[in-house]
């Protein structure tokens, strides 16, 4: 009788223990979901910067092309050099966007993987706890029928 106690609150524990697993694993997701939503924001973000940058060297080779149909002018000459100059730094900064976007991409992908990892260990530990729940279940239900053996032949015992 002691041993199926025992038994008892040691699947008690192991299910516990699981349950304590299953939330800790649960707080991890939704941390990473959090930070796959936060990515997602910043891949946009550096779309729509990479885009507006694109759109900015183009308007400047435009210009540049512009300078050079009037390069007769000294002024002229010196917006193309501006120009250039700018087109270089659109370049530079276009490179250094694609790079971060690389970078936050790689990173997404990380944290995706991450997050099927977990869940796949979630729904593992969910299963392995309805199996110890079930093993309880079957032992509490043992039990009783134990102890219903038990108290007929006390029953008959005291009837002797």
């Amino acid at each position: 009788m002691d041993k199926i106690r025992e038994k008892i609150a040691s699947i008690r524990i192991e299910a516990d223990n699981a349950n304590a697993k299953v939330e800790e694993l649960e707080g991890e997701l939704k941390k990473l979901r959090q930070e796959h939503t936060q990515q997602e924001r910043e891949i946009v973000s550096l779309n729509n910067k990479n885009k507006q940058l694109e759109d900015d060297l183009e308007t400047a080779h435009e210009t540049i092309k512009n300078l050079k149909d009037n390069a007769e002018d000294s002024d002229l000459q010196k917006n193309h050099e501006n120009a250039t100059r700018k087109v270089a730094l659109l370049e530079e900064e276009l490179e250094e966007s694609d790079k971060a976007l690389k970078e936050t991409t790689k990173n997404f992908r990380e944290a995706d993987i991450k997050v099927e990892q977990l869940e796949k260990k979630i729904e593992q530990l969910t299963t392995k706890l309805a199996e110890e729940e079930q093993k309880n279940e079957d032992l509490n239900q043992k039990n009783e029928e134990l102890r219903g053996q038990l108290e007929e032949i006390n029953t008959q015992l005291d009837d002797m």
